[in-house]
């Protein structure tokens, strides 16, 4: 009896020292697979949602010369403060002074033809009101010639008159009869001239707009000539030298729009489900690391980076290995914090998005 307890007792102990590792076994394959199907859950429902996937970023502008021409002067040094509507670069602008010279000469060439267009329109009134004149007077020997006719042939019948008398008024009659409708041919083709120069008016009028568009246009070459600051800013690099030649599309400068920077946060996929617009974003810059910036998301991208790619993914062909797709998120920085003046584009940062909060009022 007491060997088969001995045995018993063995048994047991090998039992339980076999179902410690077995129990270990069995909660950390559960714990895995628990993990597996829960964790895109468990990442999204994350109060605190945070990336250093990050970076400050500016909507900055290449300035490039839109005419051809010599740097004649780079009024600003590299990296120089300026202010909207400063001359940064001035290319020679002889030539476009010599087009808008031109123009002008065109636009008053245009001017002086339709003025004197407006004169000979009222030349051309002047002489129909002449031809009606000769009408009139036309008409009026047509009456004294028919009278006279008239006359004749009575006293013709009474062997008062003469033939010879009687065929010279007749004649007269005839002459008479055709003067007046000489008038009014005469008449009809000066109104018909006045049409024709009511529509050389409406020419020349278009030629004159069409000076003055060459005018604007001769100016604006003019302008462009002279590369302005659109915005305060800072300036980059500069590009180009006085007494280079540059051409139509050469980059001339950048301007930064310094202190207006803002955040872009690449957020995985996994990391939006709580995201939206307004909520309260805390900014760690690498360098100010003892610094905390506040912040607000502002906007969601639209679509994944790698959909803006020059080559989009296209996971129909071939083998298919998921990945995780990073979405970038605009963070707005609050406005009166001391370390905005010294905050950079390309300056890496750390944010940490509180989705616990609510979206401020106003936010889209």
């Amino acid at each position: 009896m007491a060997t088969g307890s001995k045995r018993q007792a063995a048994a047991g102990g090998v039992f339980g020292r076999l179902a410690i590792p077995l129990l270990s076994v069995v909660v950390a394959f559960g714990f895995i697979v628990i993990a597996t199907t829960r964790w895109n859950a468990w990442v999204g429902g994350a109060t605190i949602q945070t990336t250093n996937d990050a970076y400050i970023r500016a909507e900055s502008t290449k300035l490039s010369s839109r005419v051809a021409g010599e740097v004649l002067t780079v009024a600003v040094k590299d990296f120089q403060r300026v202010r909207a509507g400063d001359l940064l670069v001035q290319i020679d602008p002889s030539d476009y002074e010599v087009q808008v010279a031109q123009a002008q000469a065109g636009v008053v060439g245009a001017q002086a033809a339709l003025d004197n267009l407006d004169n000979q329109v009222e030349l051309q009134y002047a002489t129909i009101a002449q031809a009606e004149a000769a009408r009139l007077s036309a008409e009026a020997q047509d009456t004294e010639a028919r009278q006279e006719r008239e006359r004749q042939q009575s006293l013709s019948q009474t062997e008062s008159g003469t033939r010879q008398r009687l065929e010279q008024a007749t004649a007269a009659y005839a002459k008479a009869q055709a003067n007046v409708r000489a008038s009014r041919a005469v008449i009809a083709a000066q109104r018909h001239q006045l049409e024709v120069l009511q529509g050389t008016k409406k020419q020349r009028a278009a030629d004159l707009e069409g000076a003055k568009a060459a005018l604007s246009a001769a100016r604006l070459k003019l302008g462009y000539a002279s590369i302005i600051a659109p915005f305060d800013g800072v300036t980059g690099e500069r590009q180009v030298q006085p007494g280079d030649y540059v051409n139509i599309g050469t980059n001339l400068i950048s301007v930064v729009p310094l202190p207006d920077v803002y955040v872009i946060a690449n957020y995985k996929e996994t990391q939006l489900t709580r995201v939206r617009p307004g909520q309260p974003v805390e900014i760690a810059v690498d360098s100010f690391p003892n610094e905390k910036l506040r912040g607000r998301v502002e906007r969601v991208a639209p679509a994944s980076g790698s959909q803006f790619a020059l080559l989009p993914p296209d996971n129909a062909t071939g083998n298919f290995t998921k990945v995780v797709q990073r979405i970038p998120v605009r963070i707005k920085f609050d406005a009166n914090q001391p370390l905005l003046d010294r905050l950079l584009p390309g300056m890496s940062v750390v944010t940490r998005i509180n989705t616990g909060e609510a979206a401020a009022d106003g936010a889209k």
